[in-house]
């Protein structure tokens, strides 16, 4: 064979394997190669929509190349996920899955489109390392994907694999929406798990407190003495806090510190156990590595509870002390708050963090009635009106109540209470922040949701509206860069942080992920009409018009009355040519003017 037979070159190749076919055909013929045929169309349908080439499907094995290791990489997710989908019916016995491998290497490639090489057996020896219905790719290929792709990438180390002299590194990839996987693992994507900012910074999530029993007393104690430290640890500088709606998922769930860690994403995890009889509690908080799953330390607590000690500010100071010592090699901990020194309002303040967690529209004003009791029994406290504040604020942010300029303007009147006092904490410069720019008020609006971040640094909920305002006022690489932070910290977190995310990539041009990020938000609320106005823009700037009408379509279905001038007038951004190159966009795709 002459050199000018063959060329050599950097490629991306997928290597896939059906499980068990042997075993299939041994007991149905017909109904596993019909199952292999469909497979098979999946996968070319998938492979060729992301700009790749099949190269054999011989027997029941697939190999394909890219370009690109991103399309790699987005084909297997998509293969996977509509496999999943097709088996879905099936029972466990006899379902087909495949096992995907993806590296990138050099391949050598004959005229007739024939490749080899190392490359092309590191793939097939990487699809035998994962389970069946998942997808293995080198570190190489999660290097060179970085954040393009919805996908959490879980490190398995270093595996020596037969025929290849140096052990290879590699990660199992697991679809964002992949079926079967816990709710953190539906609701994770790439772009929340690596922003760049935050990934060098020490990690915790905070567990939900057990109790011995679900005395709601008990739960109650455990949830409060749970924020107290949240509340306190999201206010460290340097320090990555895991949000509270990622971590409630965890509760009751008997799932490893190893897994939990590696799902979340964290370096340490910090766990608790509260038992309460009468006016007496036994506390226990352990610190745990959650790469080991060995114990750092571990607090024991036994007080009486009355009028006359604090044991919740004692304990809650000395674990954010020990916590900061353990993270942030010795750095005095930063506890900037003033704690609640009248009994009574600590309760209440207890009970209404119990009724907020609820997310419903009569435990919010449960809660609300409790922080107003708070506010009353302390008024030296910023705690208090904060959380009135917030309860307002969610009324009028999730449509629970019959007058949302009412309840704006209730927020109002309660944050501007808290926040010129000495323990803000950020809060309520938040609600405020998002009223500012409601009122189309865009300086206010930047100036006291940066006040918030410096506030609460690691806080998900302050940077997730900083990055909104940031949009709103023509900033969207910073926009984009504030929403990665924010799902980082969170990765169960509301679609519309997805959304604000998609549309400052579209703003800076980056249409792969602005699309891609829109769908995933697709994926998880299927009847949303932001993200479909975003894909309806990128069709536009990027001449795919004949994808818009689809995305028209639906618009029109999932709301009839819908009004592109209408639409507009909810949207406050700072430069009116934006808002209008836009809608003239949706108004050329054909949506109702």
């Amino acid at each position: 064979m002459s050199g000018t037979e063959f060329r050599q070159r950097l490629a991306a190749i997928l290597a896939a394997d059906a499980a068990g076919y042997s075993s299939l055909m041994a007991v149905d013929e017909r109904t596993t190669v019909t199952a292999l045929d469909a497979a098979r169309a999946v996968f070319r349908t998938e492979i060729e929509s992301n700009q790749g080439q099949v190269i054999d499907m011989a027997g029941d094995s697939v190999l394909a190349v890219f370009d690109t290791a991103t399309g790699a990489v987005a084909a297997a997710l998509a293969i996977q996920r509509e496999l999943e989908v097709a088996v879905s019916g099936v029972a466990e016995g006899p379902r087909m899955r495949f096992r995907i491998g993806v590296h990138l290497g050099e391949i050598i490639e004959k005229p007739d489109g024939t490749v080899y090489g190392d490359g092309v057996n590191v793939a097939a020896r990487l699809q035998a390392l994962v389970e069946p219905g998942g997808i293995a790719v080198s570190d190489a290929v999660k290097g060179a994907v970085g954040i393009r792709v919805p996908a959490v990438f879980v490190d398995k180390g270093e595996q020596t694999v037969k025929n290849i002299p140096n052990a290879v590194r590699w990660h199992c990839a697991l679809p964002a929406q992949f079926e079967g996987r816990s709710a953190v693992l539906r609701a994770k994507t790439a772009v929340a798990r690596t922003a760049d900012q935050l990934s060098a910074l020490p990690s915790i999530a905070i567990i939900p407190f057990r109790t011995a029993t679900a005395d709601p007393e008990q739960v109650i104690l455990a949830d409060g003495l749970r924020t107290d430290i949240q509340w306190a640890l999201v206010k460290i500088a340097g320090l990555v806090v895991i949000g509270t709606p990622t971590t409630n998922t965890y509760r009751n769930k008997e799932v490893t510190p190893q897994q939990a860690a590696a799902e979340m994403g964290v370096r340490y995890l910090l766990e608790g156990f509260v038992q309460k009889s009468g006016e007496r509690a036994r506390i226990t908080a352990s610190l745990i590595d959650g790469a080991s799953g060995q114990v750092i330390w571990t607090e024991h607590y036994d007080r009486v509870l009355n009028n006359s000690l604090e044991v919740q500010d004692e304990i809650t100071e000395k674990v954010v002390t020990a916590l900061d010592v353990k993270l942030l090699s010795g750095d005095q901990a930063r506890v900037w708050r003033k704690a609640i020194r009248h009994p009574r309002a600590r309760e209440y303040f207890y009970r209404g963090i119990h009724e907020l967690m609820k997310g419903q529209k009569e435990a919010n004003a449960a809660a609300r009635e409790a922080f107003e009791q708070v506010a009353r029994l302390a008024p030296e406290s910023s705690i208090g009106p904060t959380a009135v504040a917030l309860t307002h604020w969610w009324d009028a942010f999730r449509g629970w109540t019959a007058s949302r300029a009412g309840s704006f303007e209730l927020a109002v009147q309660w944050a501007e209470r808290a926040m010129p006092m000495e323990d803000a904490d950020g809060q309520a410069h938040t609600v405020m922040a998002h009223i500012h720019l409601l009122r189309r008020e865009h300086d206010k609006a930047l100036e006291v949701a940066e006040d918030a971040v410096a506030l609460r640094p690691c806080c998900s909920t302050a940077n997730a509206h900083l990055g909104n305002i940031q949009y709103y006022c023509g900033r969207s690489a910073d926009a984009a860069d504030r929403m990665r932070q924010a799902m980082r910290i969170t990765p169960v977190h509301p679609p519309w942080w997805k959304v604000v995310l998609a549309a400052s990539c579209k703003e800076i041009r980056e249409w792969d992920e602005a699309t891609a990020v829109a769908k995933e938000v697709l994926r998880m609320k299927p009847d949303d009409i932001d993200a479909r106005l975003v894909l309806i823009e990128v069709c536009g700037a990027t001449g795919n018009e004949g994808s818009a009408p689809e995305f028209v379509r639906e618009v029109s279905t999932l709301r009839p009355d819908f009004s592109v001038s209408k639409w507009a007038e909810t949207q406050p951004y700072r430069d009116r040519a934006v808002l209008e190159r836009i809608t003239a966009t949706l108004h050329a795709a054909g949506l109702a003017p």
